[in-house]
């Protein structure tokens, strides 16, 4: 089972909180570094026990069913109350592509503590999951800034838009807008050097304006003609 998720017994609730944020929105490791850190932060006031792991994608598989080319520690760690722990994330030998990047996601799950209120009495408690991306960038590959609107583009295809991008990243595409009204359903991910048809409320513009998330979680905007 996943983690340490929950202990079920029976009558109280313990109230949901967040207690272990991870800074940062993304995670970036370039490829030329030996290992990264990502920095935790226990914003309560008792201490947690903290799980971390990397997967690629597939949620269905436990954390120590999970292979992939990075080594993490502390996998399993005691954060006190008001403090921070260091997660140090290890590169292993790997065959990624080294022409665009590859995405991953970091996990951490916070098992919070027992109440004293609670104690001796049956409980139900919650751990909170954290999950944010974790982009592997070979060397040479720009980031995700203003100039990436310079190799995305956008065409006209049928009832669809189809968006090309022609950067080696992967694009989060949090807004589209058309006459300053959002169009899309969702966010999109794009593959790095692929396209992608998408769905939108309306087409037929010739020109819309596009909000992505850069390397540092802020988002950037730009209008983008329709080829």
């Amino acid at each position: 089972m996943k983690g340490f998720i929950a202990l079920l017994l029976s009558s109280v609730i313990l109230p949901a909180q967040a207690g272990v944020v991870i800074y940062g929105t993304r995670v970036i490791y370039p490829a030329e570094k030996k290992e990264i850190i990502v920095q935790l932060m226990n914003q309560g006031k008792r201490a947690s026990l903290v799980q971390s792991w990397i997967d690629d994608g597939n949620t269905s598989l436990p954390p120590e069913k999970i292979h992939v080319p990075f080594l993490l520690t502390p996998p399993v760690v005691k954060v006190a109350g008001d403090s921070g722990q260091q997660l140090k994330i290890k590169k292993m030998p790997n065959a990624l592509p080294d022409n665009k990047e590859s995405l991953f996601y970091l996990n951490v799950l916070d098992i919070p503590p027992n109440h004293p209120e609670h104690d001796g009495k049956n409980a139900l408690k919650f751990a909170m999951q954290s999950r944010i991306k974790l982009f592997y960038r070979p060397k040479g590959i720009a980031a995700v800034n203003n100039y990436s609107f310079q190799q995305i583009s956008l065409a006209q295809n049928g009832k669809h838009v189809t968006i090309k991008n022609d950067t080696a990243n992967w694009i989060t595409v949090t807004t589209i807008k058309m006459n300053g009204a959002k169009v899309n359903h969702a966010s999109i991910m794009v593959a790095p050097l692929s396209t992608q048809n998408i769905s939108l409320k309306n087409t037929g513009a010739r020109i819309y304006n596009m909000t992505i998330i850069d390397d540092y979680g802020n988002y950037i905007s730009d209008n983008i003609s329709v080829k």
